[in-house]
């Protein structure tokens, strides 16, 4: 009985041993394929992060190069700032010295315009004629003037730099001269510059010299002296032979 019992269990066994192979390599094939899957994961896992990685490497040097030209921009900002601050400082400084120099001028141009309303008495008639728009400009009353400083400084500079040209030169005119005994003759008149003059009339009988005074110019007569005169400014004006002329007068 007992033997036939054992032969059942050894022919269960032998039966149940090809059920159990079958179920371990399912069991195997499912854990083969979880470590494939798994691996896969890890995988591409490892190929997110590379890809990540270079993204952040990337990135991490476009940041730095931006830094970098952020600071250099800051720094060419402060030196632009400090050299403004510089410029403006300067450029203060000269307004200040500006304002003050342009405050003395400012006290004075009123008696610079009176003392140059003087002076212009002394001019020659061909220079005044010259200048005449300028002298009107000329204030009657320079405390009362409505014009900028600016421009009555130009005025008097005009008017001085004409006649400082006008004195470093020869000037012939014809003008109209009136005699002592009230007669008026055309003459020609040679200015030297501000100091002087000669005149004769066409016929060489009157003839004279000028100088300025007070009151304006004055011409006297000068007898005797019509030839020289005549001669020089025939000399002066190219219709006569270039010559020595000696001139019997002297100059005020």
């Amino acid at each position: 009985m007992i033997k036939r019992i054992s032969l059942s269990f050894l022919c269960l066994g032998l039966l149940s041993a090809p059920l159990v192979a079958r179920e371990a390599l399912v069991n195997t094939r499912e854990a083969l394929a979880q470590w494939a899957q798994t691996e896969q994961m890890i995988s591409e896992a490892e190929n997110n992060w590379m890809l990540e990685k270079s993204m952040l490497q990337d990135s991490e040097q476009l940041l730095n190069r931006e830094l970098t030209r952020l600071q250099e921009l800051i720094e060419e900002l402060e030196e632009t700032a400090t050299a403004a601050d510089e410029e403006r400082s300067e450029l203060t400084s000269e307004r200040e010295t500006l304002a003050a120099a342009a405050a003395v001028v400012e006290a004075e141009v009123g008696s610079l315009e009176a003392e140059l309303k003087e002076i212009i008495k002394t001019y020659p008639a061909p220079l005044i004629e010259r200048i005449q728009p300028l002298i009107r400009r000329l204030p009657d009353d320079p405390a009362a003037s409505n014009r900028s400083l600016g421009e009555r400084v130009q005025n008097i500079v005009g008017i001085l730099s004409q006649a400082d040209r006008f004195n470093g030169t020869l000037t012939q005119t014809s003008e109209s001269r009136e005699l002592g005994d009230g007669r008026v003759v055309e003459v020609r008149t040679l200015y030297w510059g501000l100091g002087g003059a000669f005149y004769v009339d066409m016929s060489g009988q009157y003839a004279g010299v000028g100088y300025p005074s007070e009151d304006g110019w004055e011409w006297p007569l000068l007898d005797g002296a019509g030839p020289q005169i005549r001669r020089l400014l025939d000399v002066y004006d190219g219709s006569g032979a270039i010559q020595f002329v000696e001139i019997p007068a002297s100059i005020k």
